[in-house]
């Protein structure tokens, strides 16, 4: 009887693990290299800058951060925008407090807060509580932020999020 070395017998599967390895450090490097080579997506979901959105400080408040712009639904289906689900994120994920307004200004609610009914949805879109979409509408969104709070990098809406102009 021939005896086989040892060797022989284990070069194979050595050579399939190591052939794994090989491939599944290639296709990690290459996630690596995409993700410093462009960074982080614009935007995820259905809603996307509409033109050119700003950020500046405003002279005469110079700590103080504001981005204004105009968003758009590319998507298929009606959207419900609600301030409530506005989030401003800064580049570790972490939230930055800030004022959102789907207006290009801030303005007075007619609806008294004593009031036990909840303002009509006419109410909420005129001073940019909320906003309604369908495929192809635009709305204005302002965020205002504290410099002193943090950095944001994106806008998070809930279904997706788009990265704040610089």
């Amino acid at each position: 009887m021939t005896t086989i070395p040892a060797a022989r017998i284990f070069l194979p599967a050595l050579s399939r693990r190591t052939a794994a390895r090989v491939l599944a450090g290639s296709v990690l490097a290459a996630l690596v290299l995409i993700v410093v080579a462009y960074g982080p997506a614009e935007r995820t979901g259905p809603l996307g800058w509409s033109g050119d959105a700003k950020a500046f400080a405003h002279p005469t408040l110079p700590g103080d951060r504001i981005v204004t712009g105009t968003l758009r639904n590319d998507g298929s289906a009606p959207l419900r925008l609600d301030l409530a689900d506005i989030r401003i994120i800064d580049g570790d994920g972490g939230t930055v407090p800030a004022a959102s307004v789907f207006l290009r200004a801030s303005g007075e609610s007619l609806w008294g807060q004593g009031l036990a009914s909840t303002p009509a949805d006419s109410e909420l879109q005129r001073t940019g509580r909320i906003a309604l979409l369908a495929p192809g509408d635009e709305v204005p969104l302002t965020v205002a932020w504290h410099a002193k709070d943090g950095d944001p990098e994106r806008v998070d809406y809930g279904r997706g999020s788009l990265r704040l102009p610089q």
